[in-house]
């Protein structure tokens, strides 16, 4: 039991130290650049079609990167660049956006439908997607803040079947579409706009 416990306290400590070497820096660097031409070096957007993911967990940024490698999402610039990283590149990078600070949007959005948009959270995506979006303890990405058009492209393409996801998310969304209807997504990207 000690020599096991000696054993991951070794590895942790060599873990670290590589993390924060600067031959992993190097690393990194070159990977991010490539994505901070649509997404910013940090991982914030500032297109309206980009989603943000920096401050998202790890487990989520790898689910998103595979889904993108083995067609769970559409998309043949995402898919040109996955193709193209190694099963490490993408650990790395999961580590450094995690790292990262997740800047809300800047915005307009309409008060009433946001308003909407919150009941309609609270009824549907709260047991979810806690504190109103703002945090990913479930790895199910940020929507607080995210960009609208990008938030009503994803849930059209999770409606569709088009985009991969977890089947409950499907569940809730056709509930939104039967008993509110198409306005029920807008507000709730209204709703997601609107919180900081």
């Amino acid at each position: 039991m000690i020599k096991a416990t000696v054993k991951y306290a070794v590895l942790a400590t060599i873990s670290f130290a590589f993390l924060h070497s600067p031959v992993f820096a190097q690393e990194v660097e070159a990977l991010v650049k490539q994505c901070a031409m649509c997404h910013g070096k940090d991982g914030n957007s500032k297109s309206s079609s980009i989603p943000s993911f920096g401050g998202s967990s790890e487990k989520y940024f790898k689910y998103t990167m595979d889904a993108y490698k083995n067609g769970g999402r559409k998309s043949d610039m995402m898919k040109r660049f996955v193709d193209n990283l190694t099963a490490e590149d993408v650990d790395k990078l999961a580590t450094y956006y995690a790292q990262q600070e997740y800047i809300p949007a800047d915005q307009e959005f309409d008060p009433q439908l946001a308003q909407q948009g919150q009941e309609l959270h609270e009824t549907y995506c709260a047991k979810c997607h806690d504190n109103n979006g703002r945090v990913d303890p479930h790895n199910y990405g940020i929507l607080a803040g995210q960009w609208m058009p990008y938030l009503k492209l994803s849930m059209k393409e999770y409606l569709e079947g088009t985009r991969r996801v977890n089947p409950m998310m499907v569940k809730k969304l056709k509930r939104v579409q039967s008993e509110v209807g198409e306005e029920g997504f807008e507000q709730l990207a209204h709703f997601y706009a609107s919180v900081k």
